[in-house]
């Protein structure tokens, strides 16, 4: 097997970040959220026959698998991955998101099975948060369907299942 490039690990540290990020939107993580997290987990451990990667997967596997996670736990975990990056040399940093993140934030958003009006509202902040213009210019969109869907300050079935199906495209397009 090739040795990955720190790209890679880089790529893989980003994902983990989004779907962190896409968990912990709305303050709750379900059973499916915490099983997606322990997914991503298990597809990484191939990279821990190299020592950056092993490093950041020992510091994080032993929170996830405990059974159970907090938000304290989710912090140790981006701490522990902004870690990684410097580690490795890499100038990223996690809160910078880029296409890797955002489509982790998604599996997060998703992983639950469901898309509440906290995860929208908050999905929307995300979008017009200062700095975020070239992602929002990018998921012009998705913004304007957040956009509709939110005008009347919640969030129904029907417009829940719409933005689920956009929200899996993007993902598979990207």
């Amino acid at each position: 097997m090739e040795k990955p490039n720190n790209p890679h690990y880089q790529n893989a540290a980003k994902e983990l970040a989004g779907l962190i990020y896409g968990v912990s939107l709305d303050g709750v993580i379900t059973r499916n959220e915490f099983a997606a997290i322990k997914s991503w987990c298990s597809n990484y451990e191939p990279l821990c026959s190299y020592e950056p990667f092993q490093h950041l997967h020992d510091r994080i596997k032993p929170i996830i698998y405990a059974g159970k996670m907090t938000s304290e736990e989710l912090d140790e975990i981006e701490n522990s991955l902004n870690l990684f990056l410097e580690e490795i040399g890499s100038d990223e940093q996690i809160n910078r998101p880029d296409q890797i993140f955002i489509n982790g934030m998604f599996q997060g958003i998703l992983s639950s099975g469901d898309i509440n009006d906290q995860e929208v509202y908050k999905l929307k902040s995300f979008l017009e948060k200062e700095g975020n213009e070239k992602i929002m210019k990018e998921y012009a969109g998705l913004y304007d369907l957040i956009q509709k869907i939110w005008s009347d300050g919640k969030v129904d079935d029907a417009e829940f299942r719409i933005l689920k199906d956009y929200l899996n495209l993007l993902i598979q397009n990207h």
